[in-house]
């Protein structure tokens, strides 16, 4: 996976996590439609920019914003206060004190989504989701998209290997390493507020 195609999944995620943070903030929040609508537009934008050449500055300004996010989500969490997740991948175990879920397409606000998780803390985003494209777990420095200190998600080709149980998610997959390391094995559990 290249350079550019790691910083876009990170900044993804985070914008992702963000759409489901402003989804579940309450009655001043936008509804599910909302949200897929101002994703919709996002993508529309980015047809654009490579059209007319200005992908390297939007590009720019995603990575802006996503920090922002970041740490308007961290903030979020420690508000919200809740849940826990633990990533053991090798031999490195991060711990998360706090966690935002949403379950099904109208609280998560895409079509075909199951379930979200994010965790920013520490400088770093842990990201599962069960959607139309699979599942999907990673790790992400969401402080340094330059240099990241870990970039650790699996491939496409893992299949199905969250398991939900209510509020309790759990997991084992192999990780590619995005900064160049060799592939771990990795297990993770969280539990949702």
């Amino acid at each position: 996976m290249s350079v550019r195609s790691m910083k876009g999944r990170a900044v993804a995620a985070i914008l992702t996590a963000g759409a489901l943070a402003l989804s579940g903030c309450g009655s001043g929040a936008p509804d599910g439609a909302e949200v897929g609508e101002a994703v919709e537009s996002a993508v529309a934008e980015a047809t654009d920019a490579v059209t007319d050449g200005s992908l390297e500055e939007m590009q720019q300004d995603a990575e802006q914003m996503a920090e922002e996010m970041a740490e308007g989500l961290e903030a979020q969490q420690e508000a919200q206060g809740g849940g826990s997740a633990t990533l053991t991948a090798g031999d490195q175990t991060w711990t998360f004190d706090r966690v935002l879920c949403a379950f099904g397409e109208e609280e998560i606000g895409q079509e075909g989504a199951e379930f979200v998780l994010s965790s920013i803390q520490d400088g770093l985003q842990f990201y599962v989701s069960i959607d139309e494209f699979g599942h999907f777990v990673s790790i992400d420095d969401v402080e340094d998209f330059e240099n990241p200190s870990v970039a650790l998600s699996n491939d496409g080709a893992a299949g199905e290997f969250i398991t939900l149980d209510g509020k309790d998610v759990s997991g084992e997959v192999t990780m590619v390493d995005d900064t160049g390391a060799d592939d771990v094995e990795a297990s993770f559990e969280a539990t949702c507020p």
